[in-house]
């Protein structure tokens, strides 16, 4: 890959991830089953097509490609799971608003795990990016709830998409990962991880809520978000740095909030379209920025 390719290419499929990424939750809000019957079927139904996508393109299954995937997999369901249990204690808002923090995090462990050096500049955008995101999720005015519970699960559910991240970026960064391939396992031990708290924390009348229309807006998020987004992303792991790509991801707050006003009807509030700007600003400014590597 030529150097300017290097470049323009994977910010082209990161803009292209941001927008798949932000739809997901417009989409999800569309489903009427409990949220943990919605994150089972996203998984099941993610399967079959990256697997038919993976061996379309000569690609198997095998116990090295489970083994390189069992942990950020494993971490990726385990994430909804956190999620779910959090919305119970909590305002998605504050959810939203924890999990936002992930770029900060990502900044702190850039450097020891893959030797990103991000330059102050960088830093500071980073932060009012995190602060800009921040106001795109509560500027909506709803009522924001959170116990001590709830917090602690919004952490967690933070921790565990951090997780996936940046085992994802590693394995991206030091070996030839098929992307459908890397994508086709996290999700089978995703669907793994998912089965148990299925089984405990949902009967029969969770499921009988699924059905009809469910069906379209899952597939839909199965594909696009799920199938398309995540291993675009994962191909984008080999050539941005962790700490950029997680900054950039934000701009999934943007776009989601931008799609809910003319499908859910949720109007954007003048403070949530400057935290929005504020977002696009930070990122524009990051992309300007060369990084720094040892």
């Amino acid at each position: 890959m030529s150097p300017t390719r290097r470049v323009d290419l994977p910010l082209a499929v990161m803009a292209v991830v941001v927008v798949l990424f932000g739809l997901g939750p417009v989409l999800t809000k569309l489903v009427t089953a409990p949220p943990l019957v919605g994150a089972l079927m996203r998984f099941a139904v993610s399967v079959p097509i990256l697997l038919l996508l993976f061996t379309a393109r000569g690609g198997r299954i095998n116990r090295r490609l489970l083994r390189a995937t069992a942990l950020p997999g494993i971490a990726f369901g385990t994430n909804l799971i956190f999620v779910f249990a959090a919305v119970q204690e909590t305002t998605v808002s504050v959810l939203s608003t924890v999990v936002a923090n992930q770029p900060a995090v990502l900044l702190v462990l850039a450097g020891p795990l893959f030797g990103e050096r991000p330059t102050t500049r960088h830093v500071l955008w980073t932060l009012g990016g995190v602060v800009g995101a921040a106001v795109v999720i509560l500027g909506a005015g709803d009522d924001v709830r959170a116990s001590a519970l709830g917090i602690v699960l919004a952490l967690l559910a933070l921790a565990t998409f951090t997780a996936y991240w940046v085992l994802t970026r590693s394995a991206r960064r030091d070996t030839d990962v098929d992307p459908i391939g890397w994508m086709t396992g996290v999700n089978i031990w995703a669907v793994v991880s998912a089965v148990p708290p299925v089984m405990l924390f949902t009967n029969g009348d969770d499921w009988s809520r699924f059905g009809g229309p469910d069906w379209l807006w899952i597939v839909m998020i199965a594909l696009f978000t799920g199938a398309l987004g995540h291993v675009m992303m994962s191909w984008v792991h080999a050539y941005v740095e962790a700490a950029r790509s997680s900054l950039y991801m934000l701009g999934m707050h943007v776009v989601a909030v931008g799609l809910s006003w003319p499908i859910h009807g949720e109007p954007v509030t003048v403070v949530q379209a400057i935290g929005g700007a504020v977002v696009l600003l930070c990122v524009a400014m990051v992309i300007r920025i060369p990084p720094r590597t040892e």
